[in-house]
């Protein structure tokens, strides 16, 4: 019995290495019916894509616009994502998946990167 893949981690599949956010780096989600913005905390992000906690499922394939934003409202940027992935989680949130429509520059990312 083999058990090498058991101590191997899985290959990462990002094109560019991802970074942990700033503190209060957050995801403001457009809603279709115009109501409030949809809030999601940032877990993870690189220069082509994001994860991030969100409180309702979403499908892989949605394209979800709003922006990238810290809580002080200093540094906001637009965004447009596809979904690839949504797992729920125990505490009943869900971890989302997706990659940016148009990827970041290292000076677009850099204020919402705790190492930038």
């Amino acid at each position: 019995m083999t058990t090498e893949n058991a101590h191997n981690p899985l290959p990462e599949r990002r094109s560019a290495p991802r970074r942990q956010p700033t503190v209060n780096t957050v995801c403001r989600f457009e809603t279709a019916n115009g109501g409030p913005q949809s809030l999601a905390l940032v877990w993870n992000i690189s220069t082509t894509g994001i994860s991030v906690l969100v409180p309702e499922p979403r499908e892989a394939g949605t394209i979800l616009a709003g922006f990238l934003d810290t809580f002080d409202g200093d540094h906001m940027r637009p965004i447009r994502i596809h979904v690839v992935h949504c797992k729920q989680l125990e505490t009943g949130d869900y971890a989302l998946g997706a990659r940016f429509e148009t990827p970041l520059s290292e000076a677009e990312l850099a204020p919402f990167v705790a190492d930038a």
